[in-house]
């Protein structure tokens, strides 16, 4: 598995972006290599691989380009690639790749359906095609139609054209054909469709690249805009509704790039995982690129509805892309029946497949042999009793007993999937946390992985010492030490700079009195991390420390936070005259505001969520099955939305991951996207799954834990925690900086 753009993607966007700065004309397509790109090397092509059309598809949306190389140049190469005999092959391809020959491709009738044709052959076609592009320019039109057979393609020579101007600048044309003669590509006895449906795949990734290029250069316009545009005496770039409303820009965009990627990524996949990657893609990013244009045009105010700024091209762009080759709404169709039909809610978006060096999405015969011990060991260890506590636990971590008697039952390792091996962790690669991960959701393993595991233990190997890391590391493996997190406090909420809570140094030890709020699960932990004040001098961040306090030590008191969902998961911890060895202070005086940064990374972007939101996804599916929900049209489509989504977050995930694989960390924008997508999309499916109830979401069973409550069937058991589910996902948004926090991260790397 490779996500991360090698040499040869980065040369190709850089000389794209140089070229389309000018005016380019289909002959420097041609120049540069790029009508090849897409045809067979056996025909004096390139051969290029999906991730290679991808970036220049990508560059073109960005640039305003008015040839249309998608369907001039990718979707006829690829029509003729998979139907044409080997004597067409040789006669087209190669004039295509160098560009002393046009191809147009008539398919297109007044219908949503991408195979909606009533266009006939009966030894000459009959019917009519709309929104035929550059129809007027081609030397050759490729024409479907119904055969006997079923659908077929023809060669038909250009006639019958009614020219028009299209939306975003372009031309079209309508055709009509009454007896026209047309030479069959390839055996007239095949039905066609398959091969077709492969080739719009193709067309619409394409496509789903193009228009994230063309969101990007739209999100970069406004930033520029509102940076200069100065309004009542500073630039609007500083007032904070319009930077959050330009962050939610960029959130979109990365969702739409991630699922571009997997667009370009599903093409070689198996029809129906091909119609997830792509069809999935096209109706998030439609979706998205009609917000992202409509923002940008609201942003930039009067100016944007003017021909004198770019905005309005790109715009127009977007929504001629989001009508071409079938609408938003008939892709969100295709994708939830590829959903239903295949069983691919439970399923990632990893599969079987040679590496060929290129970005893919491959798992290799290690990597298959890898998920099928995890998923051997989860069948013959992970009790009934286990998974019966998880599925009736609305909080979003498991009851600490149940994950600490779990933990102590996981092969060495097993406990820290992204830890490295030398501090005693796992040392899989990235895509083996990844299976891990879907693999122990699918089973409805406990979720105890919480400050313990994926906060405190990276801050640790990064910023701590030897010593610390010696003494607490094997400790939280073992689970003899249980971690909550001390940074809120009364007041203060997301606005750490402004905590209060003070450490003084007396000698060996700080002293520390105030309190800390929302510190998930301390009434079980035997250890808290906290941000605390040691300088009341210069800026409020420079003051602060990193402090790992012993919650039995005297003067350390917990008071409970009952949440509405009826756990108890959040307390209050008050410190009074608590002292604390010096040796606990993590770094040097003053670096806590540098380590809750990192450490805020890891909670929000620095592990995966994506086989969680695929478990919960799964079991909204049965909930709604047993209803009948399923079969209503309304459900379907917002449940396909839903699964749109959790596929862009699994990409979103890999490729943050891959930087973390890598060495680093998962970045601030790419975890705050990641943060406010998780928690949203885990609000609809709890919100689904409430709906799912119909009058049975009225009923309230007031016992903590519910698992000590008498067995009943699964699927009784579901309904029984969904209300509850519902209102604690509530707390997504809110917790680990709410979103509107994280808004202002992205907005503040975006506009200073």
């Amino acid at each position: 598995m490779r996500l991360i753009p090698g040499d040869e993607e980065r040369m190709l966007r850089d000389s794209a972006r140089r070229l389309l700065a000018g005016d380019a004309a289909w002959a420097d397509f041609a120049e540069q290599g790029w009508l090849a790109l897409p045809v067979p090397e056996a025909f004096g092509g390139l051969g290029g691989a999906a991730s290679t059309v991808a970036v220049l598809a990508e560059e073109m949306g960005r640039a305003q380009v008015a040839e249309r190389w998608v369907a001039g140049a990718l979707l006829p190469a690829v029509v003729i690639d998979l139907l044409a005999s080997e004597a067409q092959k040789s006669r087209w391809l190669p004039a295509m790749a160098e560009g002393t020959l046009r191809v147009a491709f008539a398919h297109v009738e007044r219908g949503d359906g991408l195979l909606s044709v009533a266009t006939r052959w009966d030894g000459a076609l009959s019917g009519a095609k709309a929104a035929v592009f550059d129809a007027d320019k081609a030397g050759l039109l490729l024409v479907t139609a119904q055969t006997p057979a079923g659908l077929g393609v023809f060669a038909v020579e250009p006639g019958g054209l009614t020219p028009y101007a299209t939306v975003d600048g372009g031309t079209a044309a309508d055709l009509v054909l009454d007896g026209t003669p047309g030479e069959p590509l390839g055996d007239l006895s095949m039905d066609a469709s398959a091969a077709l449906l492969q080739a719009l795949d193709h067309a619409n990734a394409a496509g789903c690249s193009e228009a994230v290029g063309a969101m990007a250069a739209l999100l970069e316009a406004t930033v520029s805009y509102t940076k200069e545009r100065v309004q009542f005496g500073q630039p609007l770039a500083k007032f904070q509704a319009l930077r959050h409303r330009m962050a939610e820009m960029a959130v979109k965009l990365e969702e739409a790039r991630a699922s571009a990627l997997l667009a370009a990524l599903s093409l070689g996949m198996p029809p129906l995982e091909r119609a997830r990657g792509v069809s999935g893609a096209r109706a998030k990013i439609g979706k998205l690129s009609r917000s992202v244009a409509q923002e940008a045009i609201q942003l930039h105010g009067a100016m944007g509805f003017s021909e004198e700024m770019p905005i309005g091209h790109w715009f127009k762009r977007l929504y001629a892309l989001e009508n071409t080759w079938g609408s938003t709404a008939c892709h969100l169709q295709r994708y939830g029946e590829a959903m239903r039909d295949a069983g691919l809610r439970e399923q990632g978006l990893l599969r079987p497949g040679a590496d060929d060096g290129g970005m893919n999405l491959a798992l290799s015969e290690g990597d298959l042999a890898f998920r099928d011990e995890v998923r051997a060991f989860f069948d013959a260890t992970l009790d009934p009793d286990t998974k019966r506590a998880e599925r009736l636990n609305p909080s979003f971590l498991a009851h600490p007993p149940i994950g600490l008697r779990w933990l102590q039952k996981l092969p060495a390792g097993w406990a820290a999937p992204s830890w490295p091996a030398e501090h005693g962790g796992s040392g899989w690669t990235l895509t083996q946390r990844y299976l891990f991960d879907q693999e122990s959701e699918r089973a409805g393993e406990p979720h105890f992985r919480g400050a313990s595991f994926k906060m405190i233990a990276p801050v640790l190997m990064r910023y701590g010492s030897p010593e610390q890391q010696a003494f607490y590391l094997p400790r939280i493996l073992n689970g003899q030490d249980f971690w909550a997190q001390g940074y809120s406090e009364p007041g203060s909420g997301s606005d750490l700079a402004s905590l209060s809570c003070k450490a003084v140094r007396d000698g060996d030890h700080y002293v520390v009195n105030g309190s800390k709020i929302w510190s998930t699960h301390a009434h079980h932990a035997t250890r808290m991390f906290a941000l605390v004040r040691t300088d009341d001098s210069g800026k409020k961040q420079q003051g602060i420390s990193f402090l790992l306090i012993d919650m039995k030590a005297p003067g350390v008191t917990v008071k409970p936070i009952r949440s509405i969902c009826g756990t108890h998961e959040f307390n209050q911890t008050f410190f009074d005259d608590v002292r604390v060895p010096a040796s606990d202070l993590v770094g040097a005086e003053g670096d806590g505001w540098e380590i809750a940064k990192y450490l805020l990374e890891f909670e929000r972007g620095g592990a995966f969520a994506g086989g969680l939101l695929r478990a919960l996804y799964a079991r909204l599916w049965r909930m709604a099955d047993a209803s009948g929900l399923t079969d209503d049209p309304l459900f379907m489509a917002r449940f396909a939305e839903i699964g749109t989504d959790i596929d862009a977050n699994d990409m979103l995930e890999l490729t943050a991951m891959s930087a973390v694989q890598a060495g680093g960390n998962p970045g601030a924008v790419p975890s705050s996207v990641m943060k406010i997508e998780r928690s949203r999309i885990r609000q609809a499916i709890t919100e689904l799954g409430a709906y799912s109830l119909g009058p049975d979401a009225l009923r309230w069973e007031p016992h903590r834990p519910l698992h000590e409550l008498p067995v009943e069937d699964a699927l009784a058991e579901d309904r029984k925690v969904a209300s509850a589910v519902y209102i604690n996902a509530r707390s997504q948004s809110i917790f680990g900086g709410s979103n509107e926090i994280q808004l202002e991260i992205i907005a503040r790397v975006l506009l200073g």
